[in-house]
């Protein structure tokens, strides 16, 4: 084999792996991460799901249910239909960037505002489908 023949295999094999290896950031690029600047609650936003972990909370949770084999009772989510809840997690949502109050994020037909004292908004469909309001004093599904 010459050296221009592995010099331009090089460069195809190349040009695919960064190809696939941007499909995959791609992928995860879309997602929307952050953090109340108390850092009490950090969430993680895609077109379609919001999920919003509480770390401290003065309310009691709901009652675990048996279909549960993780963690319950901390954190909220909004699907794709605009139907909210507690869900059952076994990980984090890997934010760690803190915002101010007032910031807000969107993401298909999600938004998330930041209020002031770690309290967090978020709506599917401007709140006629679904959504949920915390803090540490309480909690709201709608």
């Amino acid at each position: 084999m010459s050296g221009a023949t592995r010099v331009s295999r090089f460069i195809v094999l190349t040009a695919i792996a960064g190809g696939l290896i941007g499909a995959a950031f791609a992928s995860t690029a879309s997602a929307k991460r952050f953090v109340t600047e108390d850092g009490n609650v950090a969430c993680i936003m895609r077109a379609h799901f919001v999920r919003c972990d509480m770390s401290k909370h003065k309310w009691q949770s709901p009652p675990k249910p048996k279909s549960c084999e993780f963690d319950y009772g901390s954190s909220f989510y909004i699907d794709r239909r605009g139907r909210s809840g507690f869900a059952c997690v076994s990980d984090a949502t890997g934010a760690t960037m803190k915002y101010p109050p007032g910031t807000k994020f969107q993401t298909g037909d999600n938004v998330c505002h930041l209020r002031k004292h770690g309290k967090v908004l978020c709506k599917h469909n401007g709140g006629r489908d679904g959504g949920f309001n915390i803090s540490r004093k309480r909690y709201e599904l709608f």
